[in-house]
């Protein structure tokens, strides 16, 4: 009786340590995406994130005299990254990297499903490239 009841603990450890590292610390996919820095400021009640919103590149087009356009909302856990992001790139062209997870913790920043293409919890880590926008103004 005592190895069955260690056999079912053991095994709920180990589904409940999987179900954790799947859906909250594994990345479900890598990339960049270039846009607008439309927005970028340090939020959180109790975990201080950066929130940044990216008005992609080449997505606006003409409907009834308005321009649509997506947004790319995403987080950001780095203080220097997100410091240069907020005081030095807004208005700017970016291409950022990004890690996707599928659920998101509170300390790596808000959850914005529902408001991005995909679902999940985008992480910006770096930037790739910074360009002046051509026009925009």
């Amino acid at each position: 009786m005592r190895k069955v009841i260690f056999l079912v603990i053991f095994l709920l450890l180990v589904s409940v340590t999987f179900y954790m590292y799947w859906f909250y610390y594994n990345a479900y996919s890598e990339g960049t995406r270039s846009g607008l820095l439309q927005k970028c400021s340090r939020k959180g009640s109790l975990f201080k994130t950066f929130e940044g919103e990216l008005v992609l590149v080449g997505i606006g087009q003409q409907r009834n005299g308005n321009i649509a356009s997506k947004r790319f909302l995403f987080s950001v856990t780095d203080e220097q990254l997100g410091d240069s992001l907020e005081h030095h790139c807004q208005g700017k062209i970016l291409l950022l990297h990004y890690t996707q997870y599928r659920r998101s913790l509170p300390w790596r920043g808000d959850n914005y499903n529902g408001q991005n293409e995909e679902n999940g919890q985008y992480i910006v880590d770096r930037i790739e490239n910074v360009k002046e926008p051509a026009g925009i103004y």
